[in-house]
């Protein structure tokens, strides 16, 4: 038997940084999100024998193993391997995963690895998780288990798809509500939001790691900056249900000027330059889409001005990407 599970990376359009557990338990956070139509596979296959094999194409490692009970977390597959942990799968199986993004970009694909495993398992358990279920446990897998530095947006973005307004309340519930945006306007919202690669990060954990400590520690200049990503996710999700895109577009960059100060290290003189060469060429606003450092660079640019801007920031070396958003999240696909 063989299963094939998809789950989407997302790109955030306010309020992220408020669904850490060091904000949101104190002050409940909000997040507005949104999955887009770039994926990570998982391919399970069931073995005759009780030899589990792992490989990660994007990581370019694997884990093969007698059984179940040789499983061991530090060889570069933690997150597999503490799905099968937590699901106690002893059957031999192969599993291969695969993702359109790279890791460490800033869309999310920790928290997408994670669901669509969960996905999988699921399925061939035949366990009848709902997506809020798989959701909770990949972060609690992944925040708990493994002790990763992470907010808690990324895992409901990928099992629920669509775009969102995600509440995280003290008490660590969450609340998923579908924004009601005509069909005019998610057209031009699909077509006048425009991403550009800017370089692979390898410092996200550390920034989210100092943004957390500096929370917990109730650092002013910080916690002010979260009230500030907070209140304006507010008003991204009210402009986006009117379909006042422009003032959307300045909401991006009043945020982007907030995350700015939450740590050391979220921007750096490339970034700076590339956004300043996009906004002089036509873009209303924009902002990175993950912790920072790199990843992706998220604008809002419309139509009229979009081949300026593309070039001027392939011409500071950024790659553009093309997308739509995605309306399923994590699903079985054969």
């Amino acid at each position: 038997m063989t299963l094939i599970s998809r789950s989407p990376v997302r790109i955030s359009f306010g309020g992220g940084g408020t669904d850490l557990a060091s904000y949101y338990e104190k002050y409940g956070g909000v997040v507005v999100s949104a999955a887009i139509n770039k994926y990570f596979y998982t391919i399970l296959e069931i073995r005759l024998d009780d030899r589990i094999q792992l490989i990660s194409s994007d990581l370019q490692v694997h884990q093969t193993v007698r059984d179940f009970y040789d499983l061991k977390l530090g060889k570069g597959l933690d997150i597999p391997v503490a799905v099968l942990k937590h699901f106690n799968v002893q059957r031999g199986l192969n599993l291969f995963m695969a993702s359109e993004i790279p890791p460490g970009t800033g869309l999310g694909s920790s928290g997408a690895v994670t669901v669509n495993i969960i996905n999988i398992i699921n399925e061939l358990e035949k366990l009848k998780l709902t997506k809020q279920e798989m959701a909770e446990l990949a972060y609690k897998i992944e925040f708990h288990d493994l002790g990763m530095p992470i907010g808690k947006q990324d895992e409901y973005a990928s099992a629920f798809g669509g775009i969102n307004f995600i509440q995280f309340g003290k008490d660590g519930s969450v609340e998923v509500e579908p924004i009601k945006i005509p069909k005019e306007v998610k057209v031009r919202l699909e077509s006048d939001v425009m991403l550009f690669f800017t370089g692979r990060t390898r410092e996200s954990s550390m920034i989210l790691k100092s943004q957390d400590n500096s929370t917990r520690d109730d650092k002013g200049e910080v916690i002010e900056s979260l009230h500030a990503i907070k209140e304006l996710a507010f008003k991204v999700k009210k402009a986006i249900e009117s379909g006042d895109l422009i003032e959307f577009g300045g909401l991006l960059d009043e945020a982007w000027q907030s995350k700015k100060k939450l740590a050391a290290g979220i921007t750096n003189p490339k970034i700076d330059r590339a956004y300043q060469l996009a906004k002089d060429n036509g873009a209303v606003g924009g902002k990175l889409t993950g912790a920072g450092g790199g990843g992706y660079m998220m604008l809002y640019c419309e139509r009229s001005h979009q081949n300026a801007v593309t070039k001027a920031l392939v011409n500071e070396g950024l790659s553009p990407l093309d997308f739509h958003f995605d309306k399923k999240g994590t699903s079985i696909i054969n």
